[in-house]
């Protein structure tokens, strides 16, 4: 049963198109008014994107402290209820003073939390990250990825990985479950990481897809490799692992190869064009189960280099053990 803040907020969750309303509302309101909306009227970061987000709980102006009671039911319902599958708070006319507590290096929501933010139009999306045995899942993998690096000698000093890292794009900030940047030339300042790692539920997928479009497009392509982790906790428990890669087919992106990149990931066809939308190689555990293992990571894609001859270095291969330990916490609880 919904809490009597959730009921207020989200009166009708199961509703995805309902008109958004701009609200004069200040700072000092404790209970703002709230609607429903697309995501793309949502913020101007999400314009670009086609997608819903089906229940999403909308807040217009709120102060932190109801953002935080907000965020903690929504917390509180994802891990109490298997039929709620909601992760996301769509946030507008955010004050100046809500988005530097936000944003800022603390946590004032008190739950785990990614934050995607458009500053210019006081507007952001925030995804409640269900439990830690799904953030268990995205380091374990990561630091799986690490140690296999290890293995094939190469430095620590090559690459840094990171975690909630907030990344600047064209109209708005997002941040990553888990990222691999590579340690390249001093004076490129290319800041944008290689590997993008994100984790949610699995009725989140459409838009974790449309985040993964993000990645690609507003890096201009510096993003070589996005994975996803969806978790379906019902009927039965199971993870499905999507790998989205960037193919070099020319060594020059043009706007019309943009544009065939952009419709490639945001349908669901596949194509041999500039960006591979389907899945590399898509692995579904199941318990012990694990089927179409092993997952490749190109080398390439990943260090930004080709590997050293005569070197264990060649691409990243994970069996169907260690993807089963990746992901084992998921099936002791969620």
């Amino acid at each position: 049963m919904l809490s009597p803040l959730l009921s207020t907020v989200s009166s009708s969750l199961a509703a995805k198109d309902v008109d958004s309303k701009s609200l004069d509302r200040t700072e000092s309101d404790v209970a703002p008014r709230t609607s429903q909306v697309k995501v793309e009227e949502a913020g101007v970061c999400y314009s670009h994107l086609p997608f819903e987000i089906p229940g999403a709980v909308v807040l217009s102006a709120p102060s932190i402290s109801t953002l935080r009671e907000t965020a903690d039911d929504v917390y509180h319902q994802i891990n109490t209820n298997t039929s709620y599958s909601n992760q996301f708070i769509i946030v507008s006319n955010i004050s100046q003073q809500v988005q530097e507590l936000i944003a800022g290096d603390r946590n004032p929501l008190e739950v785990p939390y990614r934050l995607t933010l458009d500053t210019q139009h006081q507007q952001g999306v925030i995804r409640i990250i269900p439990s830690g045995a799904h953030e268990r899942v995205t380091r374990s993998f990561s630091n799986k990825l690490v140690l296999k690096l290890i293995e094939m000698g190469i430095d620590s000093d090559d690459y840094t990985m990171n975690s909630a890292t907030r990344y600047h794009g064209r109209t708005c900030d997002k941040e990553a479950d888990e990222c691999l940047t590579p340690s390249g030339n001093p004076f490129d300042n290319n800041n944008w990481p290689s590997l993008v790692i994100e984790t949610g539920l699995s009725e989140s997928e459409a838009q974790l897809r449309a985040d993964a479009y993000w990645w690609f497009s507003n890096s201009d392509y510096k993003v070589n490799m996005v994975i996803l982790f969806h978790i379906q906790r019902s009927p039965e428990r199971r993870l499905t692992i999507k790998q989205y890669s960037l193919i070099p087919t020319t060594p020059r992106f043009t706007r019309g190869l943009q544009a065939e990149a952009q419709r490639t990931l945001l349908s669901q066809t596949d194509s041999p064009m500039v960006l591979r939308h389907s899945a590399v190689n898509e692995v579904v555990i199941a318990s012990n189960n694990v089927q179409n293992a092993p997952l490749h990571l190109d080398f390439e894609s990943v260090m930004r280099r080709l590997p050293t001859p005569n070197t264990g270095e060649g691409n990243i291969t994970f069996t169907a053990e260690d993807l089963a330990a990746c992901c084992r916490h998921v099936f002791l609880g969620a």
